[in-house]
């Protein structure tokens, strides 16, 4: 094939390599691009296309991932054999056949909001453990102070008073930090997206561990990034997988992002000798590290290890209140130093100009009145029973062949089941019983495991969280 056009939508928020991606599995899906199918050189269609060369790589380099796209070196790439919508794949690493990894992501978020739903696919926090009255009154009382300023422009970087306030929340953990490297953010994805754009271009590559919340992956994804993914192990990284993805001299990650603390959607936590170790071999590589601290917050057995931000000062740290506190607030922030925080600022002053005042104002002051100790006193205890509840119930009600994590903190359990069974098949088996879970497919951008799955706890009382998970041990 010489040419091929793609349509392609420079205004979509899809990025232009997955329109791509995404036209070309279709076509060879359908049929209409034929097995065998010889496809123009990444320059070629980049040229038929008026796009960059990146971007027509990057589509080749998903589709590869996919399955659809084989190389053979010295005569080009070509359209893999078996690609009919009926073919059904013998390996236990493939793509969902039900629906395109959006489409399920979408359907596990509308799943949370349907009536009469049991929602362990999506994991928010309680609505009856949001500190409203608590936090309310914090706003009156800026309200009261600050009058209309409340109502007007906050710089970019954020309300100082609040920077100041999170400084002193985060030296308890370790981390000596200055008000003038915080950045307040809409929320932890905010924060994620302007560190990324900030330290690399579309057509680079980020490097995270796999499974990854779908949030962070597509978050790259849409920013053009390639993501690479290493293994975890329950006590963190697999050293050797994570090694093995720094091998490649001409294809170095620009960083790596990674969740010490209660990862998501694992629920694992790393030791210290963990952390030491990964700190140096990302020095020896010299790769910079963006730690993730979501769920750091929310530890139920023991005191918290200490953050990767607080072993090496050079680490960038991502946090947010949305979860421990109330999502409704979009109130993040990222800690970082020098002409990177720079960046980001006058990225954030770009993407979004100044910001919201009154709930940073009210935050600071619930910060700086320890109302925000007080709250996690009275949250932690709840979560921790919860959690039990759900563990005790998985163990009296699933198979003995089973295996899942123990998390020491967040929201989240993730299973595995024996290879032979389908999370997929499952999640629309549940979903009949009127229970929604989150199949393995959705924490990853690429091939995946087709038998593992991931459950919350936060939102439902221990009685709900045993009844569905007696439903879900029936259908297993």
């Amino acid at each position: 094939m010489k040419t091929l056009l793609i349509p392609l939508d420079t205004n979509a928020t899809k990025p232009l390599y997955l329109q791509v991606a995404d036209y070309i599995t279709t076509a060879a899906r359908s049929g209409q691009l034929k097995p065998g199918t010889r496809l123009p050189p990444s320059r070629t269609l980049a040229d038929q296309n008026n796009v960059h060369r990146s971007t027509i790589i990057n589509a080749y380099q998903e589709l590869k991932a996919r399955g659809v796209l084989a190389s053979k070196q010295g005569s080009g790439t070509y359209i893999e054999n078996g690609l009919s919508e009926n073919t059904v794949p013998v390996s236990n690493i493939k793509k969902p056949e039900t629906l395109p990894t959006d489409e399920l992501i979408a359907e596990i978020r509308r799943m949370h909001w349907t009536e009469g739903m049991i929602s362990l696919g999506y994991g928010p926090p309680s609505d009856e453990l949001m500190p409203v009255e608590d936090f309310d009154r914090s706003r009156q009382r800026v309200l009261r102070r600050d009058g209309k300023k409340t109502a007007n422009y906050e710089h970019p970087q954020g309300y100082y008073p609040l920077r100041q306030a999170i400084c002193a929340d985060l030296v308890k953990q370790g981390i000596q930090a200055d008000p003038d490297d915080i950045l307040i953010t809409n929320g932890v994805l905010e924060g994620v997206a302007l560190v990324s754009r900030a330290m690399a271009a579309p057509g680079d590559t980020v490097l995270t561990e796999l499974p990854q919340y779908f949030g962070n992956w597509t978050n790259f994804s849409y920013l053009g990034l390639n993501v690479r993914g290493f293994d975890l192990l329950e006590s963190g990284p697999d050293f050797e997988s994570l090694e093995a993805q720094l091998q490649d001299e001409n294809d170095r990650p620009r960083f790596v992002f990674v969740t010490a603390d209660h990862q998501n959607p694992l629920g694992t936590c790393w030791t210290m000798p963990a952390r030491h170790e990964f700190l140096k071999m990302m020095n020896k590589y010299d790769i910079p590290v963006v730690e993730d601290a979501t769920y750091r917050d929310l530890t139920y057995d023991g005191m918290p290890h200490t953050p990767l931000r607080a072993l090496d000062p050079d680490v960038i740290y991502v946090g947010t209140f949305s979860h421990s506190l109330m999502p409704g607030l979009r109130i993040g922030f990222v800690l970082c130093r020098g002409r990177l925080r720079d960046h980001i600022e006058r990225l954030k002053a770009i993407s979004s100009g100044p910001v919201e005042t009154l709930n940073q104002r009210a935050l600071a002051d619930f910060l700086s009145t320890g109302e925000y100790e007080r709250h996690l006193e009275r949250i932690i205890p709840v979560y921790r029973s919860r959690r039990d509840a759900l563990l005790n119930a998985m163990q009296t009600y699933f198979p003995p062949e089973l295996r899942w994590t123990k998390p020491s903190g967040g929201f989240f359990v993730w299973i595995w089941l024996p290879e032979h069974i389908s999370a997929i098949d499952l999640f629309h088996r549940s979903l009949k019983k009127g229970i929604s879970i989150a199949p393995a497919n959705i924490f990853y951008p690429g091939p995946c495991p087709q038998n593992a799955f991931r459950l919350a706890f936060s939102h439902y009382p221990e009685d709900v969280l045993t009844r569905a998970v007696m439903e879900i041990g029936r259908l297993l």
